[in-house]
């Protein structure tokens, strides 16, 4: 019988490992250049973002540079001597309103006026609106880089962040920031409590491509009650509008939606910055 264990290994191939040596993850921080950067940054890596559309504002902007051209750009002749943004932090002025921000600072600027409020809010913080990686370059700590740099940089006294995918990716907690979690809606506790009385967790209408897989699962005397739960959730979580659905499948695709992205509010004391008075 053939032993693989004393096989000798097949040859390699000189051009294909020559070829992933030559990858971003090889070369991990080796010539990345930090550097203030540009719109023109932020619009070469927009599209790798889940949000197309453009920051409200641009207060500050970091990007990380690659000097190495590369292939396809040296191939074609269009490698830029100066190098290619990888990865991009932008930082905007923030939303007006914000329920987690009031929580994490116990309402500071829920008593003012609107005018003095926004002028306040505005001195004070400076919201992470964008921060984006060339899918090349991920996994090599790029973004913890760059928000590192724009909390030890900061000229506000807080910095916040709101990030969708924010359980999924939280390179914001590994940089120093405090992650607040939104507390579920009451219509979305209603819908996990009668999904619990069948059996069933949330997780099950994550994973469930139809309604009638859930209900699969469920006894048949309950079936028309979930159901009717569950319209009631997509009435209170999507309102009663001319084009709101009756059909199921439209109100599990809304469940999966809404409670499949769970955003998360990130806040950064920045104690080098002093608070105007």
């Amino acid at each position: 019988m053939k032993s693989y264990a004393t096989t000798t290994a097949p040859p390699t191939c000189p051009g294909l490992r020559t070829r992933f040596d030559a990858l971003p993850a090889a070369r991990a921080w080796d010539g990345i250049q930090l550097r203030t950067g540009t719109a023109q940054d932020f619009a070469a890596l927009a599209g790798h973002h889940y949000r197309a559309a453009r920051p409200a504002t641009m207060m500050r902007v970091f990007a990380l540079h690659d000097p190495a051209p590369a292939v396809a750009d040296r191939f074609y002749g269009r490698a830029d001597p100066n190098g290619r943004a990888v990865a991009v932090l932008v930082e905007s002025l923030p939303a007006l309103s914000c329920l987690l921000r009031d929580a994490a600072l116990g309402g500071r600027y829920n008593a003012l006026p609107a005018r003095q409020r926004a002028r306040l809010l505005n001195a004070e913080v400076r919201c992470i609106s964008r921060v984006i990686v060339d899918p090349r370059y991920r996994g090599l700590g790029l973004a913890v880089r760059l928000v590192r740099h724009a909390l030890a940089t900061a000229t506000t006294p807080y910095t916040e962040a709101l990030a969708a995918m924010g359980t999924a990716s939280p390179f914001f907690e590994k940089a120093g920031m405090s992650a607040y979690e939104r507390p579920p809606h009451p219509h979305d506790e209603r819908l996990a409590a009668a999904l619990a009385a069948c059996g069933l967790s949330t997780h099950a209408l994550l994973r469930a491509d139809t309604w009638e897989g859930v209900l699969g699962a469920v006894e048949p005397g309950r079936h028309a009650w979930l159901t009717r739960e569950l319209a009631r959730w997509y009435r209170s979580a999507v309102g009663r509008s001319a084009g709101a659905s009756r059909d199921p499948a439209d109100h599990l695709r809304a469940a999966r939606h809404k409670l499949g992205a769970r955003p998360v509010y990130y806040l950064h004391a920045n104690p080098h910055v002093i608070a105007p008075t």
